[in-house]
């Protein structure tokens, strides 16, 4: 394994189509599920704590804070693509495949170059497991701290949130730190993943929704993402 330094430009490209609306997701479920101890059983396909469970459990993979490595669990010897929480899995292999995408075809990352290399892994698992649909990833650590291990959800008790107008600007500014290379696609994103129409100028993106909520993203010459203005019905 090379130890590399930045994801793949297949990757940066499907992480800024999705980084938006899987921020938008994942800050929902995290704030659901809260910081309660939870046990998952991925045999079951189940996440339990704080007197409730939650089910759809999918398992991704694993971080190793010794070797800073990922390893997607249908390349762990302990699982098989057969197993229940693992089965889910071949959409996202699936679609790496078409598409190029080796993060999501390789079964271990080498994130040591990373600045980051447990948030690059935890960066992965988010805009991978936007691919199942669902809820977002729950993570906890394993083997004493010298690892963590990282489970996608979806269940239908969870909160899946749509468009936002009100947090629009907040999504995708954060969204085009996590993936700088190419701010309209990130915006175009947005409003293709939350299914609304959207309108494109040399310097604007703008859309809305039905009820009549519309944001627009100003770009400055270089297409970099200025500001995003929210428009309420």
């Amino acid at each position: 394994m090379s130890r590399e330094t930045a994801y793949s430009p297949a990757f940066k490209a499907f992480g800024a189509e999705h980084s938006a609306a899987a921020i938008q997701r994942q800050e929902a479920l995290d704030a659901s599920l809260g910081t309660e101890h939870r046990t998952a059983d991925l045999q079951a396909r189940t996440l339990r704590g704080n007197g409730s469970t939650v089910g759809g459990v999918t398992s991704l993979g694993s971080f190793s804070h010794v070797t800073q490595t990922w390893l997607w669990s249908w390349a762990n010897p302990n699982f098989d693509w057969d197993h229940v929480a693992v089965a889910p899995l071949r959409r996202i292999h699936e679609y790496g495949e078409r598409n190029g995408i080796p993060e999501l075809t390789t079964g271990h990352l080498e994130f040591g170059g990373f600045p980051d290399p447990h948030q690059a892994a935890t960066t992965l698992a988010i805009a991978a497991g936007y691919l199942l649909d669902g809820n977002g990833v729950w993570s906890c650590t394993i083997n004493d701290g010298k690892g963590s291990a990282y489970v996608h959800l979806d269940d239908p008790q969870l909160p899946s949130p749509g468009f936002d107008p009100l947090a629009a600007s907040r999504l995708l500014m954060t969204a085009v730190e996590v993936f700088p290379e190419d701010h309209r696609r990130t915006v175009r994103g947005y409003f293709e993943r939350c299914a609304v129409p959207y309108e494109e100028t040399a310097d604007t993106i703008a859309g809305g929704a039905p009820d009549g909520d519309r944001i627009q993203a100003n770009f400055d010459e270089r297409g970099r993402l200025e500001k995003v203005t929210s428009h309420l019905a």
